[in-house]
């Protein structure tokens, strides 16, 4: 297969995370530390732990977030984020 550089593959996941992150634990307080470090780490945690849904439009990225509009959904990214929350707040890769 010949790719030439001017399509971009992405994991439509990655908004929703960001998304659920933001309004769920960077706004309200919740998180210990908010440093880009400790927010990042616990991002890709969490997009470890999430089916992988990619796309190269924004035709694709929309329907995957129609799809995360579902409560049962959005109920299965909080409860990761949360597992990613603990886990980087008890062992943080950043000097404190």
């Amino acid at each position: 297969m010949n790719y030439s550089g001017h399509l971009r593959a992405m994991n439509a996941m990655e908004p929703i995370v960001v998304d659920i992150l933001e309004e769920h634990f960077v706004k309200p307080g919740v998180l210990n530390c908010t440093c880009d470090n400790c927010k990042l780490d616990i991002l890709l945690l969490t997009l470890n732990h999430l089916p992988t849904h990619y796309t190269s439009s924004q035709e694709g990225e929309a329907y995957i977030k129609a799809h995360y509009m579902n409560l049962q959904q959005q109920s299965d990214v909080l409860r990761e984020i949360t597992n990613s929350v603990q886990v980087i707040e008890q062992k943080p890769h950043h000097r404190l």
